[in-house]
């Protein structure tokens, strides 16, 4: 299943990445808990092959920044809140 993502979307997924790569181990195995259950309902047809979310570390590691990241978060929350 391929996504096409534009840049900035990318971006925000690196960015997301990176920050859960900074939690530790437990934080992470809860978040792929919680993931598995919103999406595991809604699944199509996914290809067995596919990598799962605990095996993508370091596929989407990107070469981002804490300063990225909290720029980031600063756009986002001008956008969606006026801050």
């Amino acid at each position: 299943m391929a996504t096409n993502l534009r840049p900035t979307q990318m971006a925000q997924l690196q960015s997301f990445w990176n920050l859960i790569q900074t939690v530790d181990e437990g934080v992470q195995r809860e978040l792929f808990v919680l993931l598995k259950h919103k999406y595991s309902e809604s699944r199509m047809d996914v290809e067995e092959e596919a990598p799962s979310f605990l095996q993508m570390q370091g596929i989407l590691k990107g070469g981002g920044s804490q300063e990225k990241d909290r720029q980031m978060l600063d756009e986002y929350f001008k956008e969606k809140y006026g801050v």
